[in-house]
């Protein structure tokens, strides 16, 4: 790696991945960060192998936890290697995510700066745009009644948001030492969101980074539609929507999460359940499991779905 991106460990959440976008995410990485970490939910044995197909210079660590445990769970491992590894800054991604070149350098020069002016900094994190092309990514703000997008001013490459997603995110490792690492319990969906609105409620501050770019996919496919602007929305497999259902419930009654969210949550899970409980192809499996995931949710069950 370049010597202006010092202290950066990279951390992929692995389950299942082709190998062959792996490694360029791996390769990628290799020249932008001080050392790379792969932690696996129970793939296979051949993630070891994988590992020693690749030189010395860019061979990343393989963590192989045997079983699927959820993705926070494999991002709590990861920043604890991080730590390990004596790194300041974690940056977290998602198998099917790959950064442009100097995405981390763009990412570290923004957080340093924003540090050194005195913000409380949680995460910083990158615009993306889908393999297949198409618009650059806005940042997320809350309103009472949705979400709304925002990019940077005019002149600006930084603009802040309410919450990131956590491929691509650059975290200060200082940060996590005070706020926690994320929640493990709810498994995949809105780990992300409950970790950035968990240090907003602390005082940090999240950023998003213009120039920043990475590749990520959205989803197993998406369409088009409109609705008093063109929004595209992407279908995922139907036990998705169980996480989502019942982690939005969950959060609903966490303290720290502002009423605001609440609302949005609120509009955004009424909103899918129509338009998936119509448009889908797989409508009844994706109603049931939002039905599911809903119930589930105010029982206070955790985990993974049983």
């Amino acid at each position: 790696m370049e010597n202006q991106v010092p202290s950066v460990c990279a951390v992929i959440i692995t389950f299942y991945p082709d190998l062959e976008n792996l490694r360029n995410l791996v390769e990628s990485l290799s020249q932008q960060v001080d050392s790379v970490v792969i932690v696996d939910n129970g793939s296979s044995d051949s993630m070891d192998f994988f590992a020693t197909t690749f030189g010395t210079f860019n061979k990343p660590a393989v963590i192989s936890l045997g079983e699927n445990f959820g993705i926070g769970h494999a991002q709590n491992v990861g920043i604890e290697f991080a730590k390990t590894a004596g790194a300041a800054y974690v940056v977290l991604f998602d198998q099917d995510s790959c950064p442009e070149k100097n995405m981390v350098v763009k990412l570290l020069s923004a957080a340093t700066e924003l540090e050194s002016s005195g913000i409380p900094l949680a995460a910083v994190a990158p615009s993306y745009r889908d393999f297949d092309g198409g618009k650059l990514s806005s940042f997320v703000r809350i309103g009472y009644f949705g979400f709304s997008r925002i990019d940077c001013a005019p002149g600006t490459r930084v603009v802040e948001a309410d919450f990131l997603i956590s491929s691509g995110s650059l975290i200060p490792l200082s940060t996590i030492n005070k706020v926690g690492g994320v929640d493990a319990s709810l498994f995949i969906d809105h780990v992300d969101t409950e970790w950035c609105l968990r240090a907003k409620s602390l005082g940090f501050r999240l950023f998003g980074v213009s120039d920043a770019i990475m590749l990520h996919s959205l989803g197993d496919r998406r369409t088009k539609f409109w609705f008093l602007r063109w929004r595209t929305v992407p279908y995922h497999s139907s036990f998705r929507y169980y996480y989502m259902f019942r982690n939005s419930v969950l959060l609903q009654r966490r303290h720290y999460v502002p009423v605001r969210w609440r609302m949005a949550d609120t509009a955004r899970c009424l909103r899918a359940l129509i338009f998936f409980g119509i448009f889908s192809s797989h409508r009844l499996a994706c109603v049931k499991m939002m039905l599911r995931g809903f119930r589930d949710g105010v029982a206070g069950v955790t985990g993974k779905m049983k």
